[in-house]
C-alpha cells in the first residue's frame, strides 16, 4: 500500500503515513468504536465490535508519533450558535412587544401634535392673529381740551391683513359695569396697524376721561358695521387693578381735591396759573404799579400754599375780583399737589401688579414733583419779599423765570430737550409722564 500524498510504502492497516503524516485510513469504522490499547507511540488501534446494551466507550484523541502536530486532519469547527429573537423566552418576547408598541405610540403622538400645531398656526394666520403679534395703547389729551386724558392711540405690529370682508376694531371695556366704548377701526400704516381716538371733547373742553371709561382694551376681528364687539378677540390688555387705583388718583380723580380732580391734573392747572400771574407781575413792574405788584405777589403766595398755608391771605378788595387765588388745595405742603401726586405715583409703582412701565414713569413723576416743590418754594419767598418791597426787581425777575420752569420745565443741560432729571422737569412734562404710566401692552388672547 502506498501513501496517496508522498507515495511512500506503508502497511495496509496503517492510519497515518509515517513519512508525511497524511491520514490514509478512517479513524473509526462504521459500526465499531476505536480505542487505543495503550498510550505508547506506535501502538496500533484495536477494533472492538459494539456491545449492546452497554453504551459505547468514550472517544479519546489518538496519540501518534509523527513530525507534524497531532491534529493535522482538516476538520471544520461547528458553527457558532447565535441568539435568536424567536428563541427568547416568553417573558423577553413580551418585553420586546411592549417596547415596539411604545415606540409606535410615541411616533403617532408626535405626528398628531405636529399636525395640531400646524393647524392652530394656520388657523391663527387665517384669523389674522399670529402668535408674535403685539401692540401698544397710549393715553393723552385730545385736541379739544387739556388735562382730560380723553384720547388714545393704538398701534399693532405682527398682525396680518384682515381676511376679505373683515376688519379689525378696538374697544375699551368696563368689565365692572358691562359698558363698552367703540374706539374705531385699525388701518394700515406702513407695516403696522394703527388708530387714533380723539375723544368727545368740544369747544375747548376735554371729553370723557378714558381712564374712567374702562379697564380693558380689546382688538377684535369683525364683519360689517358692528356697534358692540361680536367677533373673535385677537389681542387684549387690562390695567393692573391695584396699581390702576393710584394711576386714576393722579390722572382722573382724587377724593380730597377741589371737584375731586386728579392730582397731576390739579398740579398742572395751578402751575399754569402761577406762570400767568408771573407774566402779569412782569407787566405791573414795568408800569411801576406797586398796588398791583403786591396783589399779584399775594395771589402767587395763595396759589402756592393753599388755604392751609401759613401765609395765605384773602386778596384785598383793591386787587379786584378777577385776580385768581388758586383752587385752595395748594402746591406746597405735606398735603399739596406736588407731594401727594408723588406719593400716589410711588404707591402705583409699589403694588404687586405694577408693570415695569408704571415703575419707570412713576420715578420720573417723583423727580418732577421735587423740582416743582423747590422752584415754588423759592417763588413763595420772593413773593413775600415783594409784599415788603414792591420795587424789588430781583425778586420779580426770579419769579418770572421760576414760574416758567415750574410749568414748562427747563433744558438745563442744553441737549435740546427736557429730560426726566433733577432741575429740568416741570408740570407739563410730568403730567405726560403720568399718562405714560397708564400705557398698556396688547398681547394675543389665549383661547
Amino acid at each position: 500500500m502506498q501513501c496517496p500524498k508522498c507515495q511512500a510504502n506503508i502497511d495496509d492497516e496503517t492510519i497515518f503515513c509515517g513519512n508525511c503524516g497524511q491520514q490514509v485510513s478512517p479513524l473509526q469504522a462504521k459500526g465499531a468504536t476505536m480505542n487505543y490499547a495503550g498510550s505508547s507511540p506506535g501502538a496500533g488501534p484495536v477494533l472492538q465490535p459494539p456491545m449492546s446494551p452497554v453504551p459505547p466507550a468514550p472517544r479519546f484523541t489518538p496519540t501518534v508519533s509523527m513530525p507534524s502536530p497531532a491534529r493535522v486532519h482538516n476538520e471544520t469547527p461547528p458553527p457558532a450558535i447565535l441568539p435568536s429573537l424567536n428563541s427568547a423566552g416568553p417573558r423577553r418576547q413580551v418585553h420586546y412587544l411592549l417596547l415596539a408598541v411604545l415606540l409606535l405610540v410615541l411616533l403617532a403622538g408626535g405626528t398628531i401634535l405636529t399636525v395640531g400645531l400646524l393647524r392652530n398656526y394656520q388657523g391663527a394666520i387665517s384669523n389674522g392673529a399670529p402668535g408674535n403679534a403685539s401692540g401698544q395703547v397710549t393715553f393723552f389729551d385730545g385736541p379739544n381740551g387739556n388735562s382730560g386724558t380723553d384720547a388714545l392711540r393704538v398701534t399693532l405690529a405682527g398682525l396680518s391683513p384682515a381676511p376679505a370682508g373683515s376688519h379689525y376694531k378696538a374697544w375699551l371695556v368696563d368689565t365692572a359695569n358691562e359698558h363698552t366704548t367703540a374706539l374705531g377701526d385699525l388701518n394700515a400704516q406702513g407695516t403696522d396697524l394703527a388708530l387714533s381716538f380723539a375723544g368727545n371733547g368740544k369747544n375747548g373742553q376735554p371729553g370723557t376721561n378714558l381712564l374712567s371709561s374702562g379697564n380693558l382694551v380689546e382688538i377684535t376681528l369683525e364683519q360689517g358695521n358692528v356697534q358692540l364687539p361680536s367677533g373673535k378677540v385677537l389681542l387684549s390688555a387690562q390695567f393692573p387693578p391695584a396699581a390702576f387705583v393710584h394711576i386714576k388718583h393722579i390722572l382722573f380723580s382724587f377724593p380730597s381735591t377741589p371737584a375731586k380732580i386728579g392730582l397731576l391734573v390739579g398740579l398742572l392747572a395751578q402751575t399754569r396759573l402761577l406762570n400767568a400771574q408771573a407774566l402779569d407781575l412782569q407787566s405791573a413792574s414795568g408800569s411801576q404799579n406797586s398796588t398791583a405788584i403786591k396783589c399779584i405777589a399775594q395771589s402767587i403766595i395763595d396759589i402756592s400754599e393753599g388755604l392751609q398755608g401759613p401765609d395765605y391771605q384773602p386778596l384785598d378788595a383793591a386787587c379786584g375780583a378777577s385776580l385768581p387765588a388758586g383752587d385752595g388745595f395748594g402746591i406746597l405742603g405735606a398735603n399739596g399737589y406736588a407731594v401727594t401726586a408723588a406719593t400716589h405715583a410711588s404707591l402705583a409703582a409699589t403694588q404687586t401688579d405694577a408693570t415695569p412701565t408704571i415703575q419707570s414713569h412713576a420715578k420720573e413723576v417723583e423727580i418732577g414733583t421735587t423740582n416743582i416743590s423747590n422752584w415754588v418754594t423759592t417763588m413763595q419767598q420772593d413773593a413775600l419779599a415783594l409784599l415788603k418791597n414792591p420795587s424789588n426787581q430781583t425778586s420779580i425777575a426770579a419769579i418770572v423765570t421760576l414760574a416758567d420752569h415750574t410749568f414748562h420745565g427747563v433744558d438745563s443741560n442744553g441737549n435740546g430737550q427736557i429730560d426726566p432729571i433733577a432741575g429740568e422737569e416741570g408740570a407739563a412734562t410730568i403730567y405726560q409722564r403720568g399718562q405714560l404710566m397708564a400705557s398698556l401692552t396688547l398681547l394675543p388672547t389665549r383661547a
